[in-house]
């Protein structure tokens, strides 16, 4: 089922995405959000090429793909989604993610095949940490492990082609940035619950009619231009797929991400 566009929304749906609005901005979600489009506007050269090479994959990728419905996990603002030749070539464009800017519902409303879904998708994880770390926080470990690893995004058989938008190393970095603020875990059960969180997304995408597209690894730069970090963002292996391409996102080049230090990050984009 689709959101409607114009359609009243039921009190009771609109009470609860009040209420997952006020978590998200509990755990500083939607602020997070608000500044990719900054960072953007400040960092436009470097990110137009990532966003293009985004693009031009994922058209790439759904040659092959029956044109019934193509599902985009992560839509957000859209900048690196070609969402318009989308609507062309597929029957439906289903848009995914927990917060749809008004913006981008707004410039799309006269698209009538490209739909707008509001949910989670790591499946619910978002909303179990929440409310166990905010009942629980000493136990949080031993109560939310066994249980996350249950968890994935409910994807229909009858959606043609599936689209991982640059979202991989993002879907636990809003919980897991949200537990380390209570101190009680170490980093390798960060690294573990990371690693959960991205493996149950993985998974979830269905063989051959799949796109991924995520950042796997951060690079630091000082003022100078020399090299003096490099992160890891992925904790899994990622499968080779039918084809691939990687490039390098200069991410940050203003040092306001981090401070006196630039940030470049390294994507790959698999046809899985």
């Amino acid at each position: 089922m689709f959101l409607s566009k114009d359609k009243k929304m039921p009190v009771k749906k609109l009470l609860n995405n009040l209420s997952k609005s006020i978590m998200l901005r509990k755990m500083e979600y939607i602020s997070d959000q608000q500044g990719i489009i900054r960072r953007y506007q400040r960092e436009m050269p470097g990110w137009n090429i990532h966003l293009e090479n985004s693009k031009r994959f994922i058209l790439e990728s759904s040659k092959l793909k029956k044109k019934g419905k193509a599902m985009v996990l992560g839509s957000g603002w859209l900048l690196d989604c070609p969402v318009n030749e989308l609507a062309r070539e597929f029957e439906d464009v289903i848009l995914v993610d927990i917060y749809h800017p008004k913006q981008i519902q707004k410039k799309l409303k006269h698209i009538t095949n490209v739909h707008f879904i509001q949910a989670d998708i790591t499946g619910g994880l978002i909303d179990l940490a929440y409310h166990t770390l905010n009942s629980n926080k000493k136990n949080f470990v031993k109560k939310f492990f066994p249980e996350s690893k249950s968890f994935s995004f409910p994807i229909s058989s009858d959606v043609d082609f599936v689209i991982s938008l640059n979202i991989l190393s993002q879907l636990n970095i809003i919980i897991t940035d949200y537990a380390k603020r209570f101190n009680h875990y170490s980093e390798n059960e960060i690294t573990e619950l990371s690693a959960t969180i991205q493996q149950s997304h993985l998974n979830s995408l269905p063989k051959n009619k799949s796109c991924l597209i995520c950042d796997y690894e951060e690079e630091l730069y000082d003022e100078e231009n020399k090299l003096i970090g490099v992160n890891p963002l992925i904790f899994l292996n990622l499968p080779a797929g039918n084809f691939s391409k990687k490039w390098n996102w200069k991410f940050d080049t203003s040092m306001t991400y981090r401070d006196d230090t630039k940030t470049y990050l390294n994507v790959i984009a698999i046809d899985l």
